[in-house]
């Protein structure tokens, strides 16, 4: 009997740790700064981790442990491509891949239904997928520094939820803007000064 017990409560334990946070109460957790921090604790338990800067092998492999991450930080890893595990992480929250030299935002973006708020700034994109449109609750995007002029129509979907874009540092004319504000008119976009330019 006290097996049983003891196995509903590890078994209740899991599922807490699974549920999402609120952004208050996943501030307050703890934010593990490195991968060798994570070793001492059961991978389920980790739901903060911040690896900006690092130079990590196999790092899609390395991030498929943490089931139940909420907020990961990529920022600087100088990454060519998204490792795809990061898409089986449904549980995220918060993404930052800034400042990496990524030109390709998979499809697969779209399994991140739970993302409020996503950093793709300083990189080499040119489009964004029209998975978009599954990335119901996102709230906050950050592309600044990119050469994205134009999104898919399908993002029009998040018009009642998406309320910031900051596309600053990406030079285009005001039709283009005026095309994107068209596709998301409740939302407040941050853009560079217009250019006389045909793009």
């Amino acid at each position: 009997m006290k097996k049983i017990i003891v196995f509903i409560i590890c078994l209740f334990a899991v599922n807490v740790n699974a549920q999402l946070l609120d952004s208050l109460a996943l501030s307050k957790e703890k934010m593990y700064k490195s991968l060798k921090e994570t070793n001492t604790i059961h991978s389920d338990s980790v739901l903060r981790l911040s690896l900006q800067w690092k130079k990590i092998k196999n790092l899609g492999e390395e991030l498929s442990r943490f089931k139940n991450l909420q907020e990961l930080h990529l920022k600087g890893m100088r990454l060519k491509n998204i490792p795809m595990d990061i898409f089986d992480l449904t549980n995220l929250v918060i993404l930052e891949i800034s400042n990496c030299r990524i030109s390709v935002v998979p499809v697969e973006i779209g399994k991140l239904v739970n993302l409020t708020h996503l950093n793709l700034s300083q990189n080499y994109l040119v489009e964004l997928p029209a998975s978009f449109q599954f990335l119901k609750k996102l709230e906050y995007l950050d592309i600044w520094s990119n050469s994205i002029v134009a999104f898919p129509a399908e993002i029009s979907a998040l018009k009642n939820t998406l309320r910031i874009v900051d596309m600053r540092v990406i030079y285009m004319n005001d039709l283009r803007k005026e095309e994107l504000q068209a596709l998301l008119p409740h939302t407040t976009f941050y853009f560079s000064q217009s250019c006389n330019c045909n793009y």
